[in-house]
């Protein structure tokens, strides 16, 4: 390149003479038709100087060898083949400097022979050629093919020696003999005539991965014709020019062919790194044997004795190549033999092996033809079809299929048909003599191609059983447990399933709540609850249409989706439902029976699953708040309801705030005996005075003076506290405000102070830790434990832990005694395995204890309590009339408005500092 970046002249000369305009082969042409021309007109007699004769040698051998030289330098050539043409383009340089050399000596000789000088420089560049003969890989990876080519080389070789040595060199050495010069000039001759044949050879056995394979068998003829162009000298008349002045520019004219074949050929790898490949068999080494044989039996005809020998001691040596290269033969079939031998053991281990898994694997595996029919079954079939493998055979491969799956099966065919490629694998149901199906997974492939199988081939795996387990693990995944109903995840799939399928007006969602099911699971045993909630699950269902989906949520609370359902459709159902929950439950040997709430909710277009489960939960809230209700009841949500909703929400927060804050209050009702308050009225005062009596008792009531709301009744705030678990720190402060009051006042009174009655919920009982924080708060305020007393009603007799609670606080010595007596659910066995010490009559039987008639449930439970020698106190007492009417009847403690109501403490000091208890304390 020259400094602007054009390129230099001489590169564009080179690219005018060997590019693809193949300047070259017209030069060289040229130059073969002037020096055959120039020749012919001297071969009768000199024309013009002898020098002019071989001048087409010189410049033929310059083009050619600068041809050569440039495939050598090209940058698409591997480093082994741009080494042999760079040596083949110097040699055939040489034999142009050898060529002006003749031209000199033919001004004083024109007929002369190859002097020493020339002589040397073709030695030279034969020796050149030569070794870059021999150093072109042979492809050949292995020594023991590298020495079988050896041979089988050197057999053709000596060969042609041997008819070169006949034919030409032996008598040209007889008829010039003692000419040194012939000698030398036959000696190269027959030197480069053997390296010439070398290179065919070794194209012709080992093919070159190195250098392109027409070039080089251009470039061995060129060899050849330069080798053989003393040859016919002899033959010319005197005076005429050298036959080489024709050979020479015809060989370079073959050189530069080989030279523009190696451009245009691919770029060989170097057989040195990646090895070549041998052909497998050659008939040369055999040719020449055999011709050598022939040439023999035509020698041994002759009289010379020296012919014969050479022609002998030639066969001799082709005889010993030949019967080396057969042993080596010999020991290539022994080793291939046992390898052989071998394979086919292995082979027959493999096919026993392959027999032996397709016979006794539980796979089925089968060929069928192009038509579909089936030419091949495994054994496999007697366990997945209930058929032997030899009834399938010749039969469709479709007789196997479940009916439903066959198209499926025929697509997967079509599909490997038309990409052989590709194997398929896909699921699919067979056929068993049974009647049954068998799911299996099939993969595929054709096989149509390979002569072996001829056919498609398809391997079946039996995968019923994990199909079958997948499914239940889905449906586990999907389902409730306990009652195989539909769970939330399942539920809300199918709610957004109908939302989106519309229209969502026609769409209502229930919500169901079991009321009273934690009673019955705690006082019953899980067990019972249970069966309950399975028991309820199959009434729901056979409560519902076909179409509707029933879930379990969880716990005791069930929903219902109804799609393109009205109004009337909706109610009919929840008719049906109510109908299936009236009939009783048993369980073991228990007569339950079920009450829910019921909570509906319409689609709207906007809403969510989600957000239908939320009005539907609002809904049944607002149910089950309906306690009055029937045992089966329900709500439709309607917008007003999430003003409840959120009215609940805001009052539980604003009591949490005033448990922190403390903004709540006790009272106090007071409890006198009924004896001492008869005692106290005044004859001549009005009978329906209220008595001046001092309290024996006193029971603690809570109050909350809301800053926004004023005072909230004790029946809206007392069953939110409980649902939250507020209770339990409101019932802990309204305990240690009255222990400190208690305290106080027995400070000031002695044994004439009242005695605490405290109110205590069942969500307080159920605190695994109650007792003992009332111990701590007895001790903290230094209140004796019989001077306390802790109400509880007889909803919290029915829960274990809470009558562990009830068990630990009788053992500090706090008195027990049962609220509300008479309207709970416990039964008269309470009353002996729960430690109570007092029992309460209810204000609904106080109110009835005056009836004419005298039986009155007043009475009954007087009798009970003196029986058990329990206390009793009748509370609700509005009249002198049930006053007189509870005293006569034997009640010693009554409580109510007609003896006063509830009051702060200064209140009650003021009663207490009035007077003294008519009654001893008890």
């Amino acid at each position: 390149m020259t400094g602007s970046g054009q390129p230099s002249p001489v590169a564009r000369l080179r690219d005018a003479v060997f590019g693809a305009s193949r300047a070259d082969i017209a030069l060289q042409t040229g130059i073969v038709l002037i020096a055959w021309v120039w020749f012919a007109v001297n071969v009768q007699g000199p024309v013009g100087s002898p020098v002019l004769g071989w001048v087409p040698n010189l410049c033929s051998a310059a083009l050619a060898g600068a041809a050569l030289w440039t495939v050598g330098t090209g940058p698409r050539v591997n480093p082994a083949a741009a080494r042999f043409w760079r040596y083949m383009g110097a040699g055939t340089l040489l034999v142009g400097v050898g060529s002006v050399v003749r031209g000199i000596q033919a001004i004083n000789e024109p007929r002369g022979s190859i002097g020493p000088v020339d002589g040397a420089i073709y030695l030279v560049a034969v020796l050149l050629e030569g070794w870059a003969l021999l150093r072109l890989p042979l492809g050949l990876e292995r020594g023991r093919r590298r020495v079988t080519f050896l041979l089988d080389a050197c057999t053709v070789v000596v060969a042609g020696g041997l008819f070169l040595w006949q034919f030409w060199l032996r008598p040209s050495l007889e008829r010039d003999s003692g000419n040194q010069a012939a000698f030398v000039t036959g000696l190269v001759t027959l030197v480069v005539s053997m390296l010439a044949l070398f290179a065919i050879v070794k194209v012709a056995l080992t093919g070159t991965s190195t250098v392109d394979k027409a070039a080089l068998q251009w470039f061995g003829l060129a060899i050849v014709v330069g080798a053989l162009a003393s040859a016919p000298e002899a033959l010319l008349p005197p005076g005429a020019p050298s036959p080489s002045q024709l050979a020479v520019p015809l060989s370079c004219l073959f050189a530069v062919f080989a030279a523009r074949l190696e451009r245009r050929g691919r770029t060989a790898p170097d057989p040195a790194v990646t090895g070549g490949r041998r052909r497998p068999f050659s008939v040369m080494p055999y040719v020449a044997v055999a011709a050598s044989n022939v040439l023999l039996l035509f020698v041994m005809s002759s009289d010379d004795p020296g012919e014969r020998l050479g022609a002998a001691v030639g066969v001799v040596i082709l005889a010993v190549l030949v019967i080396a290269r057969q042993m080596l033969t010999f020991q290539d079939n022994t080793r291939l033999v046992a390898r052989l031998d071998a394979g086919m053991v292995e082979l027959g281990d493999r096919e026993r092996r392959f027999r032996s898994l397709v016979q006794n694997a539980s796979d089925l595996i089968t060929v069928t033809d192009a038509d579909g029919v089936l030419t091949y079954v495994s054994p496999g079939a007697t366990r997945l079809l209930g058929l032997p493998a030899e009834q399938w055979p010749g039969r469709p491969a479709a007789d196997m299929l479940y009916v439903d799956d066959v198209d499926l099966v025929l697509t997967a065919y079509q599909r490997v048909i038309d990409d052989p490629g590709a194997p398929a694998v896909f699921q699919a149901r067979l056929a068993h003599a049974d009647g049954s199906w068998r799911w299996a997974e099939i993969t595929m492939a054709n096989l149509l191609h390979d002569p072996g199988v001829a056919g498609i081939v398809c391997n079946s795996r039996d995968i019923t059983d994990a199909r079958d387990f997948q499914q239940r693990l889905s449906h586990q995944a999907s389902h409730d447990a306990l009652t195989d109903l539909a769970n939330r995840s399942l539920f809300g799939e199918r709610v957004s399933e109908a939302l989106a399928a519309g229209p969502p007006e026609r769409l209502r969602v229930l919500l169901i709540d079991l009321n009273e099911f934690k009673t019955v699971n705690d006082t019953l045993g899980h067990a019972v609850g249970d069966a309950l909630l399975i028991a309820a699950a199959n009434r729901l269902r056979g409560a519902v249409r076909r179409a509707d989906t029933v879930a379990r949520l969880g716990g005791d609370e069930f929903a219902v989706l109804l799609e393109h359902a009205d109004d009337e459709a909706a109610l009919a159902v929840i008719a049906r439902i109510a109908a299936a929950f009236e009939e009783p439950v048993h369980v073991d040997g228990h007569r339950l029976r079920l009450a829910a709430s019921i909570g509906v909710a319409l689609g709207t277009v906007a809403a969510t699953p989600q957000e239908l489960l939320r009005r539907a939960d609002v809904a049944m809230y607002a149910a089950k708040a309906d306690r009055d209700g029937p045992r089966i009841r329900h709500v439709d949500y309607a917008a007003p309801l999430d003003v409840q909703v959120q009215a609940r929400a805001t009052l539980e927060r604003d009591l949490r705030t005033g448990i922190d804050e403390e903004r709540f209050s006790v009272v106090y009702q007071p409890i006198v005996a009924l004896a001492g308050a008869a005692a106290a009225l005044d004859p001549g005062t009005d009978p329906g005075a209220a008595p001046a009596v001092v309290p024996v008792m006193v029971e603690a009531l809570v109050r909350w003076e809301h800053p926004d709301l004023g005072t909230v009744s004790p029946g809206d705030f007392i069953p939110v506290a409980e649902a939250s678990g507020l209770i339990v720190p409101l019932g802990r402060w309204i305990l240690a405000q009255t222990c400190r009051q208690a305290v106080r006042w027995h400070q000031l009174y002695g044994d004439a102070a009242p005695r605490m009655s405290v109110n205590v919920s069942a969500r307080q009982l159920q605190e695994a830790d109650f007792a003992a924080e009332v111990a701590r708060l007895l001790a903290a305020s230094g209140l004796a434990p019989h001077r306390l007393t802790v109400e509880i009603t007889e909803t919290a007799t029915l829960h274990p832990s809470c009558v562990q609670s009830v068990h630990a606080l009788r053992a500090l010595g706090v008195r027990i005694s049962l609220d509300d007596f008479g309207t709970g659910h416990s039964s008269l066995s309470t009353l002996q395995t729960c430690p109570v010490d007092e029992i309460k009559l209810d204000r609904a039987f106080t109110g009835t204890c005056t009836a004419p008639d005298g039986r009155t449930v007043a009475a009954a439970v007087i009798q009970m309590a003196r029986a058990l020698r329990l206390d009793a106190v009748a509370e609700g007492i509005e009249t002198p009339a049930q006053a007189q009417r509870l005293r006569e009847l034997g009640y010693p403690h009554g409580q109510g408005y007609h003896f006063a109501k509830p009051q702060p403490a200064e209140a009650i000091d003021a009663l207490l500092a009035a007077g003294t208890p008519t009654v001893a304390a008890h």
